[in-house]
């Protein structure tokens, strides 16, 4: 059997004890404010999946026209429900 030694690190410091540390380690913790990158002025708010099989000749038609308007397929999609819904 393999035999290990014992993982020899830095040896740190006891931690400060509560008289000594600061106020700060007393008052609720606040997240810091998230950092507005590109990801985050791109969300769309789309949480649900949606997964189907269509015919291959709908999916060539419907990614054709997607990206000749410069939409996303999921956009042509949500267009088409609400012109349906609007037509009834």
């Amino acid at each position: 059997m393999a035999q290990f030694k014992p993982r020899q690190g830095p040896k740190l410091p006891a931690p400060p004890t509560l008289e000594v540390a600061p106020e700060n380690l007393r008052a609720p913790e606040i997240a810091p404010a998230q950092p507005v990158d590109g990801r985050t002025l791109r969300t769309t708010g789309r949480t649900k999946q949606l997964a189907t099989r269509v015919r291959e000749e709908f999916y060539d038609d419907l990614k054709l026209y997607a990206a000749t308007h410069k939409l996303k397929i999921v956009e042509v999609l949500e267009l088409g429900f609400k012109a349906l819904k609007d037509k009834s």
